[in-house]
């Protein structure tokens, strides 16, 4: 059976994103065949997502999003030309 608490407590309430810079909202935990997955919610859309822990690791991130690595990627992508 799944055990259900509420992670509001953490000290990390919202995540971000890495793609896209969309802003999540923790809900609550569900463990499943001792998986932790958490339940998160978007800020944009309203709809909600069950990801595991390691999920929200590979897509997550605890800081917003910020414009550098595109700013980045361009000036690369400039240095190529002569």
């Amino acid at each position: 059976m799944a055990a259900k608490t509420n992670i509001l407590t953490d000290d990390l309430i919202y995540i971000f994103d890495k793609k896209t810079g969309e802003k999540f909202s923790k809900q609550s935990t569900v463990e499943f065949c001792r998986i932790t997955h958490y339940s998160i919610k978007s800020e944009k859309t309203g709809k909600t997502i069950l990801l595991s822990a390691d999920g929200i690791k590979r897509r997550f991130t605890q800081t917003p999003y910020t414009e550098r690595k595109q700013t980045k990627t361009i000036f690369n992508w400039l240095q190529k030309f002569p």
